[in-house]
């Protein structure tokens, strides 16, 4: 009679996700999983035949996490709840934000994502129909920068107890204002 599994799956990939948070995808070894379980290597490959498929769920699940809170509608503006969404990321989740945004650049196919998601939205926006795609990426990149920064201010405990007017005040001042002014440059 095989001997009864010790883990389920869920419970190994639970464990190896609170490594992934706290330490980042370098540290999901085979070694390190059976340590923070307190077992052999074994169970873990009784589930995952690499560990490499195992790294694959884990980043498929920061990034169910993270597009969640980017695509939540606060405002009725596409492009400000995307800025709203990822500094609401940042507060509430601050130690996969640090491990994904702030650890090293393995995770830039995240990056990519969550860029590759803007352009979209912000197709959807009626006022941008009229630029052109090199300025959208510009004003892209403007935001894009404004937000990160603020975020990262806020996961990294810049800004503490950050409320959610807080943070949308914040944005609507600080990258509208740049907005409205690459847009005046753009109708000159």
């Amino acid at each position: 009679m095989p001997k009864k599994a010790i883990f389920t799956k869920e419970q190994i990939f639970k464990k190896a996700f609170e490594v992934f948070k706290q330490n980042g995808l370098e540290a999901i070894t085979a070694r390190n999983l059976a340590k923070s379980l307190n077992c052999s290597p074994a169970p873990i490959y009784s589930f995952y035949t690499s560990l490499e498929i195992l790294k694959k769920d884990l980043i498929n699940q920061a990034k169910s996490i993270f597009m969640e809170y980017v695509k939540e509608s606060s405002t009725e503006y596409i492009f400000l709840n995307i800025g709203i969404g990822i500094c609401k990321f940042a507060r509430e989740e601050k130690q996969l934000f640090h491990t994904i945004f702030l650890k090293d650049s393995s995770y830039s196919s995240l990056v990519r994502e969550f860029r590759d998601l803007i352009k979209v939205e912000m197709s959807k926006d009626s006022r941008f129909d009229k630029l052109d795609e090199e300025f959208k990426t510009e004003l892209f990149l403007d935001c894009w920068m404004y937000a990160h920064g603020f975020s990262t201010l806020i996961a990294t405990n810049y800004f503490k107890d950050v409320s959610d007017s807080f943070i949308q005040k914040r944005l609507v001042s600080g990258a509208a204002t740049m907005m409205y002014k690459r847009l005046e440059e753009y109708n000159k």
